[in-house]
């Protein structure tokens, strides 16, 4: 990876994480005089639910250094990753925006983990059927 292209991974960085803080002192501002606090804390939930969403989409466009498996093993998993976070952000999203606020999180959470554990089975067979173990 060269010097340049380092460097604008490291300022898109920055800037998405600028623009989640300033999106959520937005939503902190707003909360009680111009927006309900059940929507401000609703909305905060979907925002991360959003986070994820974005960064599990960029996952299969990255490059990888070096693996140790074979190149469309290794993009095979990245796909099958990228879908299962992205459907567990977008889950995260809507348990925030349709439960019941005092369930939104623990639904949430369990999405986002069924998601999480689905890629990483999702990884292991992947990586073990391709080469042939």
């Amino acid at each position: 990876m060269n010097p340049s292209s380092r460097f604008s991974t490291v300022c898109r960085a920055v800037l998405a994480a600028s623009l989640i803080l300033a999106e959520s002192a937005l939503l902190a501002w707003a909360a009680p005089e111009y927006l309900d606090p059940e929507w401000g804390k609703r909305l905060a939930g979907a925002l991360l639910g959003g986070v994820v969403v974005a960064y599990a989409n960029a996952i299969p466009k990255a490059l990888a250094a070096r693996t140790r498996c074979a190149p469309a093993v290794h993009q095979a998993a990245r796909r099958f990753t990228g879908w299962a976070l992205v459907l567990g952000g977008l889950g995260y999203m809507l348990a925030w925006l349709l439960a019941p606020l005092h369930l939104a999180g623990m639904i949430g959470g369990l999405t986002l983990g069924a998601a999480v554990t689905c890629a990483a089975l999702g990884c292991i067979r992947i990586g073990g059927r391709r080469a042939g173990t």
